[in-house]
């Protein structure tokens, strides 16, 4: 069966298969779109996973970024977040500039104060990344933290990885406030038990993207991952969002169904046998009952979309 997508586990992984750039650190980078050379003919990459956390901050551009199931038009002065778990796809690249930060969980947890990344930054949290258009003033004032963290990055500073630490935070909470104006999903809260609910659910994603996950995804799986009863916190979750636990378990993972149908040329079955369905017809019968076509007809249309 073919690869679903490419996984790349660190930076160093990741510059190396696409852009043939060494990173400054395989946990930490920050780069100017203009120095990412386009390698590929038709200008757009493939479909891949980064164990890491991204902002791009995009001044002049043209290009299309697919995120999991959502495909936004790039044209610059915009800001975006994708997560170690989205699928993304960078495609029909005319021009691209400005900068892009990235950072793994390994970076953020080395400090004690790395959880809260999940907890206060909730634009981290979405299904499928946020890209928003800030005020000029807010963006040239994020555009700034980014230039001082590219360039300490660069120096000779003996202590530039903790101080960048640091400025990432100050740069994460500035982005916060820019964000504060933005609607952001129902789904994003900053309760414990949901974050770490929707972490379990990420995590399930990625280690079966490695090839590390033989369960399928059940609201028993998650529930015993967060050592809670089902019942329980399906309540608790029906309490924070309208929606029972198994519900959510559903609908991620149809996403997860809908981003391979659309960002890979798996078939059907190959999907129904990765994502641990008993067989193809029981997952075309889940699909056409979550989404209500059959997953051929919403590849189908997905395709003529992006014609």
């Amino acid at each position: 069966m073919q690869k679903q997508v490419a996984y790349y586990e660190n930076l160093v992984e990741s510059f190396r298969d696409t852009s043939a750039i060494e990173p400054n650190s395989p946990f930490f980078d920050i780069l100017r779109f203009e120095d990412i050379p386009i390698r590929l003919q038709d200008a757009s990459t493939s479909p891949f996973r980064l164990n890491a956390f991204v902002v791009g901050l995009v001044t002049d551009a043209d290009f299309k970024l697919s995120i999991s199931n959502e495909v936004y038009d790039i044209t610059g002065n915009q800001l975006y977040f994708t997560s170690p778990w989205h699928i993304r796809q960078y495609l029909n690249i005319e021009k691209w500039n400005g900068l892009l930060l990235f950072f793994t969980p390994d970076f953020i947890f080395q400090y004690p104060q790395g959880e809260y990344i999940f907890r206060e930054f909730r634009y981290f949290h979405t299904e499928n990344g946020i890209l928003f258009k800030p005020d000029q003033a807010r963006l040239m004032k994020l555009y700034q933290h980014m230039e001082a963290m590219y360039n300490l990055l660069r120096s000779n500073h003996p202590e530039r990885f903790k101080m960048l630490y640091h400025y990432l935070n100050i740069f994460l909470y500035e982005c916060k406030e820019a964000l504060s104006d933005t609607a952001l999903p129902s789904s994003v809260g900053k309760d414990t038990t949901l974050n770490n609910f929707l972490q379990a659910l990420n995590t399930y994603f990625i280690e079966l993207n490695k090839g590390k996950m033989e369960k399928p995804l059940t609201l028993k799986y998650v529930a015993n991952e967060l050592h809670l009863h089902p019942t329980y916190l399906s309540n608790l979750l029906k309490q924070q969002t309208g929606k029972t636990a198994a519900q959510l378990v559903r609908e991620r993972l149809i996403l997860e169904a809908q981003s391979l149908l659309k960002n890979t040329d798996m078939t059907v079955a190959e999907v129904a046998y990765y994502l641990h369905f008993k067989d193809n017809s029981n997952f075309a019968k889940f699909f056409r009952h979550q989404v209500g076509i059959s997953p051929s007809d919403y590849r189908e249309k997905a395709n003529s979309q992006n014609d």
